[in-house]
């Protein structure tokens, strides 16, 4: 069965020098690190979802906010790294359109029908971005969204908007990601977004709609080192110079923008997502211990 997913393709820049240039073993030390990431999110959604006994949908905070709680899984194969999670609440599987339709005017239950906020996704795919860059690996990615069909326990992953990811990525010339036409069409908090263009290579503009995700400020609430030092660290290839210059001035372009953006009223999921709004007194959803807890900066360094 397929369904409406988030999808995130990210490719190891220079790879294959990389692999001759460390050796096997120490690629394969490297990249068990980068994967860490995805395996330790796999590991607390199997606690959550498993041992706390959540289910995948959203909760009340005791700070009368609403949390996310949904998948994000992920796999890998040689240089690539695939990231997914669903589009869709279990309620709204299998609906039709038109059913949707209704059953979204619901104020009480509708926002079970409408699409799952991104914020979670995206976090994951930052943070992927930032470990790579600390173990060693830059990545350059691409999002998309749309219907796919996914079996990771056959390896089985099929849809539009992978290849949407895969014909976008390679067009591209800094460490991130750049968002796909599709992608836009939904609600992105501003925090995870940058307008940027500068490292689009000729020919793909059609297939990118104008937006970078705003990586650099996730490694500015989630570790303490410059990462301009990390990037340049990292630029010893000639070949890749470009990439590294331009993402040096991504990072500056971010800094732009520190501190919009992160407030408790814009981060806030009532805020940001209509379907949640603070307005709405009727709106239901189920109670449990949960507390909203800000990010705490990388003291290991």
């Amino acid at each position: 069965m397929q369904y409406g997913y988030l999808v995130g393709l990210f490719d190891i820049l220079g790879f294959e020098h990389r692999l001759a240039e460390m050796g096997l073993p120490k690629m394969v030390s490297l990249y068990e690190e980068l994967m860490g990431v995805v395996n330790y999110r796999k590991d607390q959604e199997k606690r959550v979802f498993g041992d706390l006994g959540f289910t995948e949908s959203a909760y009340w905070t005791s700070e009368g906010d609403v949390s996310i709680f949904d998948k994000v899984q992920g796999a890998y194969s040689s240089d690539s790294i695939l990231l997914w999670s669903n589009r869709t609440w279990p309620e709204g599987r299998n609906k039709t359109a038109d059913e949707l339709n209704v059953l979204q005017k619901d104020a009480a239950h509708g926002w079970q029908f409408h699409p799952i906020p991104c914020d979670n996704f995206l976090d994951v795919c930052n943070d992927v971005i930032c470990h790579g860059l600390e173990v060693g690996l830059p990545l350059r990615g691409a999002l998309s969204l749309g219907e796919a069909f996914f079996d990771e326990s056959r390896n089985i992953f099929l849809g539009r908007p992978i290849i949407d990811a895969a014909r976008l990525e390679p067009g591209q010339r800094f460490i991130g990601a750049s968002l796909c036409t599709p992608f836009s069409g939904q609600t992105i908090p501003e925090r995870f977004l940058l307008r940027f263009d500068k490292h689009l290579k000729n020919g793909y503009e059609n297939a990118f709609d104008g937006y970078v995700l705003d990586w650099p400020r996730h490694w500015r609430k989630t570790r303490t080192g410059d990462v301009r030092n990390v990037i340049e660290s990292l630029n010893k290839d000639v070949r890749y110079a470009v990439y590294y210059e331009t993402t040096l001035e991504l990072v500056e372009h971010s800094m732009k923008f520190a501190g919009q953006f992160e407030s408790d009223f814009e981060t806030s999921i009532r805020t940001v997502y209509q379907q949640f709004s603070r307005a709405n007194d009727q709106l239901t959803m189920r109670a449990r211990a949960v507390r909203r807890i800000p990010i705490e900066p990388d003291k290991s360094e």
